[in-house]
Formats: structure tokens, C-alpha cells, sequence
């Protein structure tokens, strides 16, 4: 059972008063007033410029459970603290100034004591815990939920909440903005080398239709990811009309249709050749063919996040020269036990290969310094600088951005503008 706050306990000062007396209804209102007012939870500046935050769920239930990478990096929930009888739920967490993070918070939480889950075991619990989550009603900056992507509805009240304190411009772009809009189309990409069949949906900049222009081409893998959940074209229109990027095609590239789910998703971008033969070999001369993008490979971005990252790397390394340009964001880079009982099999075999041609950049988020439950003793961070040491000296072009943020979409779409960015600067088209 989740222990309560007493008023030994540090907490801010807004509690106090309810501390004091946990039934009174005149705290409880205050309290919900001053988070309201907060945006989300509570914020106190601390003497060496970090912010104590205070995330405050108000409700009943046999227990709350906060998830945030801020309160556990590791991507565990955290049980929050009850204040006695009071329906009010308390986590205090200290960041830094600057972090970005989606967080929710899960009434009886089935992750709770899970211990180590396969694939198949946290997908059927993130399904429900997706039915039990709620998001900060004080906070009204949200994103849609992983869930939803295996089928789950989730309203706007069951989302993740969004806790940006450092404002990166780039987050401006994801919000509603007047800006000329591009359009979006989908067909069918047959694959011989993998055997299946899937929809490709390809992002086409304002005014394509009456220019001439050959764009810079961007492959983007799990893409109802960036399009359902992260809003990805939104962001896309805004960064052209200010001139951040230059207006590329880009190609969002789905699962399979008689896709299982996560298992499927870790053997598809797990180093699998025959995923990057279906890249390479099918998926761009179709986009070539089909569409006016530069076909140099010095115009041509493949990205992804996560295991996505690690699949983009491992592309660009099997057909030297094919690709120009990789964007990594928070890759994968701790993959290899399931290979050869070793981690980091990527940067095991770039060290020993001829030094390539493709720039990278590459992302990761400070709060991803512990492993995940799909990576087992090696984190994101560890993986990522080792394998940013590795890429710089064998030769290749690294753009290493480090941010401070966890493993969720929230931070993943901000670092894939960025990227895209600093890869296609404007006047590059």
C-alpha cells in the first residue's frame, strides 16, 4: 500500500493547510485552484536552479501511480503518496530547468510489481493500464497515447500530459498555427523481401503540386507514430513557413498489415536485413519514381526513434552510399544480446568496417541513463554515446544532441525536427 504524507514530510507550501486538516474541502479547492493556475504541478526554484515539482492527482482509488521519466528513468511507474484521508495523491520530483516530458497518471496501476515483461506480456498490460490512465486535468498541453496504435480509443482526458519547462522552439510548431498546409497521400508498398504488405503515407510540402522543384526525400520508420501521435505534418507545415527546414517530401512508413503488434515491430527494426532490402531495394525508387525528390543520397534522410534509429543506422550501413543522411532519435544502440549474447552489436561491427559516407544525426535524452525493460543492462545514453565515440572516429559526420528528456514520443517528434533541421537546413530544395 502507497504510504501518506505526513506533515514531517517536505512538501510545498500549498499542501500545508490540507496536511493539517485532510478533510477539509476549502484546502482541497485551493489546491485544485493553484494547479490550474501552475498549468500542471507545482513548481518551486530551487537554490541550485533545478525546480521541485509536485504532481498532484485528486481522486479516489486504492492507489495512483505516476508515469514520468522524470520520476523514475528507468520507465517504471512510481506510487504516489496519499494524504490521509484526503482524495488528494502526491509525487515530488526535482528536475532540471530545461526537461521536456510527457507524463500520466494510472489508478491501480497493472505495472505495478510486474517484474520483467516479454513483449507480447507489456503490450497487453500498456493496453491496460491505458484504460486506467488519466491525464493532468490542470495541464492542457497533451499527446495522444501509444494505445491507441493497437486499437485502443482513448478521449482527449485519458492522454498524456505534456511538461515542457525549457521551451524548445521547436515545440511551438506542433501547436495550432495558420501556416500553408501540405497534403497527405497513401498507397500500397508490396514487398518481396519481406513478404507482406503495408501502407505508406507521404507527407507532400504546400504548394507541391505547382512546383517544379526536386525535394529533399525523408523515410521515416513507424510512421503513425509521427503522424497519429506526434502530429508530425503539423509541425512539418510550420518549420517550412519560417524557413527552418527545407521542404522535403517526406514518406511515413507503417507496419506490416498483418502486423502482431510490438513482438513484431522488435524483429522488423532489430538489424533485420531483410527490412533494409525492402527500404533500399523497393520502398525508394518507388518514392524516386513517383515523386519529384532529388535522388542523390546526400538529399535523402532515413529516420526513426528508438528501435527505428537503430534500423536507420543498420540501413545506411548495409548499402554504402545508398543514404546520405540518418536520423537517430533516442536509437536503440544497446541491441545485440538477442544477436550474440553482447550488447551494442551495431557499434561492434561499425568499428570494424571501412569508415562510410552517411552524416548522422543523433539524439538522445538525458533521463534515459537507465535501461529499459527491453534493454537490459545497458542504457539509451551509455548506448548512444558509445556509439556516437565509435561513429566519430571512424570518420563519419555526427551532429550528437543530448536533451533533457525520456523515452517518450512527447520529446522524440521535438529531436526529429531538430534533426531535420540541422540535416535539411533551408535552401537546401
Amino acid at each position: 500500500m502507497p504510504r501518506n504524507v505526513t506533515i514531517g514530510d517536505p512538501v510545498h507550501p500549498q499542501l500545508v493547510e490540507l496536511i493539517a486538516d485532510p478533510n477539509s474541502t476549502t484546502a482541497v479547492a485551493g489546491l485544485r485552484a493553484a494547479l490550474v493556475e501552475a498549468g500542471g504541478p507545482l513548481r518551486r526554484v530551487l537554490a541550485d536552479g533545478t525546480v521541485e515539482l509536485t504532481f498532484v492527482w485528486i481522486g479516489e482509488a486504492e492507489s495512483v501511480s505516476l508515469q514520468c521519466g522524470l520520476a523514475s528513468h528507468d520507465g517504471r511507474p512510481v506510487e504516489m503518496q496519499r494524504i490521509a484521508t484526503s482524495p488528494v495523491w502526491v509525487a515530488t520530483v526535482e528536475s532540471p530547468a530545461d526537461a521536456l516530458v510527457s507524463y500520466r497518471f494510472v489508478l491501480d496501476d497493472p505495472f505495478l510489481g510486474a517484474g520483467q515483461l516479454d513483449d507480447d506480456g507489456w503490450q497487453r498490460l500498456m493496453i491496460q493500464a491505458q484504460q486506467q490512465s488519466f491525464a493532468d486535468p490542470s495541464n492542457p498541453s497533451r499527446i495522444r497515447p501509444l494505445a491507441v496504435l493497437f486499437g485502443l480509443e482513448a478521449a482527449p482526458e485519458q492522454w498524456e500530459s505534456i511538461l515542457s519547462l525549457g521551451e524548445p522552439a521547436e515545440t511551438s510548431w506542433f501547436r495550432p498555427h495558420q501556416s500553408p498546409r501540405g497534403t497527405e497521400e497513401r498507397f500500397e508498398l508490396a514487398s518481396i523481401a519481406l513478404g507482406d504488405t503495408r501502407d505508406v503515407t507521404v507527407y507532400l510540402p504546400p504548394g507541391y503540386s505547382e512546383q517544379t522543384l526536386h525535394h529533399p526525400l525523408v523515410v521515416l520508420l513507424d510512421g503513425p507514430s509521427w503522424i497519429t501521435l506526434g502530429e508530425m505534418p503539423r509541425a512539418l507545415d510550420a518549420a517550412i513557413a519560417h524557413r527552418a527546414i527545407a521542404a522535403p517530401v517526406v514518406a511515413f512508413v507503417h507496419q506490416a498489415h498483418d502486423s502482431g503488434g510490438l513482438a513484431d515491430r522488435v524483429l522488423e527494426l532489430s538489424c533485420n536485413p531483410a527490412h533494409a532490402r525492402m527500404l533500399l531495394d523497393e520502398l525508394l525508387p518507388h518514392l524516386r519514381a513517383d515523386y519529384r525528390v532529388d535522388p542523390s543520397p546526400t538529399a535523402t534522410v532515413l529516420g526513426g526513434a528508438s528501435l527505428g534509429g537503430l534500423a536507420a543506422t543498420y540501413t545506411a550501413m548495409e548499402q554504402p552510399g545508398a543514404i546520405g543522411n540518418v536520423l537517430s532519435v533516442s536509437g536503440s544502440y544497446w541491441y545485440g544480446c538477442e544477436r550474440d549474447d553482447t550488447p551494442e552489436w551495431l557499434a561492434r561491427r561499425l568499428a570494424v568496417e571501412p569508415a562510410g559516407s552517411f552524416r548522422l544525426y543523433q539524439q538522445v535524452g538525458r533521463l534515459e541513463d537507465a535501461p529499459l525493460s527491453l534493454s537490459p543492462g545497458v542504457s539509451h545514453l551509455v548506448a548512444n554515446r558509445h556509439f556516437r565515440d565509435v561513429a566519430v572516429a571512424k570518420g563519419h559526420d555526427v551532429i550528437y544532441d543530448e536533451l533533457t528528456t525520456a523515452h517518450d514520443l512527447a520529446a522524440f517528434r521535438v529531436a526529429a525536427m531538430r534533426g531535420l533541421g540541422a540535416l535539411l537546413p533551408a535552401g537546401v530544395s
